[in-house]
């Protein structure tokens, strides 16, 4: 789905209904549509078929578009990847979010492609919530693969970048965003340590290559918005622990 700045709601796959709503007056679409969804028929029509929608309606126009991809088109990785790495998508959301950049690159559309790492704000389920939660009520967390890596973003930095990004010429078409690359292991002793606790978890030893576990470089981005994130992981864990004690 798609809002606009006249709040009306659009249905990116329904093209007769999208190209009535649609406003060409607007400067920037932010395409946050195609989430992660067990529903495979349902995430094709938004992911690929919205994409196609919205290239065809924007094609030789003036609307600057931001399509939020995914850094998991690149797999596993154990070395950092960057924006011109190799791309292996290991499941069906990261194969269908590739398919829609390769229609951005061929299209004629004023495009940049955002591939996002793991935003974390520690409301919706995922590492942060997960590991708080464990920590304050002593209960047990499961980890995937504890020598897996991640990277990671809050979703404030995130936000502050985007909006340098839309006020920026940019130089390049695609960039990573993300921040810290941290193997599991790592995240927990250091907040271990800052709290002088033992965190019980338990090691699940999936295959680094099917979770994927992988590292992500941002340097493109940093060097030409000149910005570096301000908030680290393991210390926004534990002013969450202490605010929620």
């Amino acid at each position: 789905m798609l809002f606009t700045p006249s709040k009306k709601r659009m249905n990116i796959t329904n093209f007769k209904s999208f190209k009535k709503k649609f406003n060409y007056k607007i400067d920037f679409l932010i395409n946050l549509s195609g989430q992660i969804s067990s529903n495979s028929k349902s995430m094709k029509k938004i992911i690929l078929d919205g994409n196609k929608n919205i290239i065809k309606l924007c094609n030789g126009k003036n609307v600057k578009i931001f399509y939020i991809s995914t850094s998991l088109i690149y797999g596993y990785s154990h070395i950092n990847k960057n924006e011109n790495s190799n791309k292996n998508p290991i499941d069906n959301y990261s194969k269908l979010k590739l398919m829609a950049e390769k229609e951005y690159i061929k299209s004629n559309t004023n495009y940049t492609i955002l591939r996002l790492c793991n935003i974390y704000n520690g409301k919706k389920n995922g590492i942060v919530k997960n590991l708080t939660s464990s920590i304050i009520k002593k209960n047990r967390i499961y980890l995937t693969n504890s020598n897996a890596f991640r990277n990671y973003i809050n979703v404030k930095d995130l936000n502050n970048i985007i909006l340098r990004m839309l006020n920026m010429k940019l130089k390049h078409r695609v960039y990573n965003i993300g921040f810290e690359n941290i193997r599991l292991i790592e995240l927990i002793k250091q907040i271990e340590k800052k709290l002088k606790i033992k965190i019980n978890y338990s090691n699940r030893k999936k295959n680094l290559r099917k979770i994927p576990s992988q590292k992500i470089s941002n340097a493109r981005l940093f060097k030409e918005i000149d910005y570096l994130p301000k908030i680290k992981m393991t210390d926004y864990i534990v002013r969450k622990y202490y605010d929620e004690k």
